[in-house]
């Protein structure tokens, strides 16, 4: 498996695959429109990564400036937000074809490196509450506590409708 940044430079080239993995992992409610998607891993501030087999994408994982999703419940509310020491952890994806591998875990370890190397202090995400309880067992072991749990915030109809916003300190 080989790693690399996702940026301007790339980002024409994964961009069928980053689509088809969110729409393959995530419910439509968790989904990101491609322009979201373009913008945080065209961000030059951001930490995204993907984990590449051949020219396959197995995995990646997104991050941007935490000012950059204050239109998001948790970031919004996040008193370190304008700060410019968060990094907000907004997608880590791995193909189903892909998972038990430890590439989640590769991807969100170089994550943390890659951002504390940039000079953030901290790590802020969102875990969906029993649709995505192994990534937060991964934050978990990462060293992530919840902040706050954020209710009724997807809206989709599947329960639990719960989110949990976790700081992960650098």
């Amino acid at each position: 498996m080989q790693y690399q940044r996702l940026n301007a430079g790339n980002w024409e080239n994964w961009r069928s695959q980053i689509l088809r993995l969110e729409a393959q992992v995530y419910e439509p409610s968790r989904q990101d429109t491609p322009e979201t998607l373009e913008r945080i891993i065209c961000d030059e501030k951001g930490v995204s990564l993907a984990a590449i087999d051949g020219e396959q994408l197995a995995g990646f994982c997104l991050g941007a400036p935490l000012e950059a999703f204050a239109h998001v419940r948790g970031p919004a509310e996040d008193p370190l937000c304008g700060s410019g020491t968060v990094l907000y952890a907004a997608d880590t994806l791995v193909d189903t074809a892909f998972r038990g591998q430890g590439i989640g875990r590769e991807l969100k370890a170089r994550q943390i490196d890659t951002a504390r190397s940039a000079g953030f202090k901290q790590i802020c995400g969102r875990n969906r509450a029993g649709l995505a309880d192994a990534m937060w067992q991964l934050n978990v072991s990462l060293g992530a506590r919840a902040v706050h749990i954020i209710e009724k915030d997807y809206k989709d109809g599947i329960e639990p409708d719960l989110c949990i916003y976790y700081r992960i300190p650098l």
